[in-house]
């Protein structure tokens, strides 16, 4: 049986041949082109700053950077993310404070936010997980309140949007992602938005080992720059953002509509503030753990992968070795973990292909229900 990817690219011969213009023009790293590429995506977003660098986690630790951290400053973190969301807070000698999500959004719980407030808070980081926006009025309710910066990690949500606005304008930063499985992907890259005056240009600095104009350094920077090779093939991709977005609704209402209905199967939930879904990922609840890994191994077996993304950062061992967390204090964030399955999403996916999947996910389920 062939294979379906659990993502895959969408590239074509505009990509090739820009590249190729690129080179050809001799100037390779950061200049015109990644200028080029910002104006775009502000205009698109409708922000009024774009940063590039050279990848999603450069982006979130800029963001960081920009705030002046002290030792021991806490920033407040969703349990359940991609690693980096944590890791971005020790690179600054700060302390990342984990919170709980909620059981329909995976996202952030925002009542939980306030729990963990302390006279340490200095941030909180919310996640779009899978591509859904989060709450973002009510977060920013709760950080006005108690005077805490805002900072979004939409890795996950290139292109979605929070009532009737592109996700990118709503935090005080938002990161984002171009890696290889995100709706545009130039390999690697990142983008910081803002409409901060003063942080667009200590993020500009920052990006650029600290300099302010050649050879004059006036803060500890890093060499986070994209060049314009790879601005280039970012370019014609962006191209293409809302066809891949339109394409990743229409496989989302596929699997939707083969799978609502059927017991044991939670399928994506929408809040009324998503205007579009970011489809990062498809993601289902399996309700029952041991149902769960039946459904993966018939999947593994018919060679369509998967993904069971991310288990919670302090549970990891890093983390749970640096801070001693023990397995009982995030039993919700791990009950949630161990119910996820990300379905095969990306341009080009066919609609036999759909029907296959959810056909293999739904024997398995009246084969095995009664069982575990």
């Amino acid at each position: 049986m062939i294979k379906i990817p659990i993502s895959k690219p969408f590239i074509t011969k505009d990509e090739r041949e820009a590249v190729s213009k690129q080179i050809k023009s001799g100037w390779i790293t950061m200049g015109k082109t990644v200028d080029l590429f910002e104006k775009k995506i502000k205009k698109k977003l409708g922000v009024k700053y774009a940063i590039l660098v050279n990848n999603g986690t450069s982006a979130l630790h800029l963001c960081l950077l920009a705030l002046n951290l002290k030792n021991n400053d806490e920033v407040i973190v969703p349990s359940i993310s991609y690693v980096t969301t944590a890791n971005v807070v020790l690179y600054c000698n700060a302390k990342p404070v984990f919170i709980i999500e909620d059981k329909k959004t995976f996202n952030i719980d925002s009542e939980s936010i306030l729990k963990k407030i302390t006279k340490k808070t200095r941030a909180i980081i919310t996640t779009d997980l899978k591509g859904m926006p989060v709450d973002y009025d009510k977060i920013k309710k709760i950080c006005k309140l108690h005077d805490i910066k805002f900072i979004s990690d939409s890795a996950e949500s290139f292109g979605a949007k929070y009532k009737n606005k592109f996700v990118g304008s709503q935090a005080m930063m938002h990161s984002f992602s171009f890696f290889g499985n995100k709706n545009i992907t130039t390999g690697e890259g990142g983008l910081i938005t803002t409409n901060n005056f003063s942080l667009n240009k200590k993020l500009r600095i920052l990006r650029n080992q600290g300099q302010n104009r050649r050879y004059n350094h006036i803060m500890l920077g890093n060499n986070y720059r994209m060049n314009d090779i790879t601005a280039s093939f970012g370019i014609q991709q962006f191209k293409k953002l809302d066809k891949i977005l339109n394409y990743k609704n229409y496989i989302a209402k596929e699997y939707s509509l083969h799978l609502n209905g059927i017991d044991d199967i939670q399928t994506p939930f929408i809040p009324k503030y998503v205007k579009q879904h970011g489809w990062y990922a498809y993601c289902i609840i399996i309700k029952n753990k041991k149902l769960r890994d039946k459904i993966l191994k018939a999947l593994d077996k018919n060679n369509i992968e998967y993904r069971i993304s991310f288990p919670p950062i302090p549970l990891q061992p890093y983390y749970k070795k640096k801070f001693n967390f023990k397995e009982k204090e995030f039993l919700e964030s791990k009950k949630i973990y161990n119910t996820f399955i990300d379905l095969p999403n990306w341009y080009g996916l066919k609609s036999n292909q759909i029907k296959i999947i959810c056909s293999i996910i739904i024997r398995v389920i009246k084969k095995y229900k009664d069982e575990v």
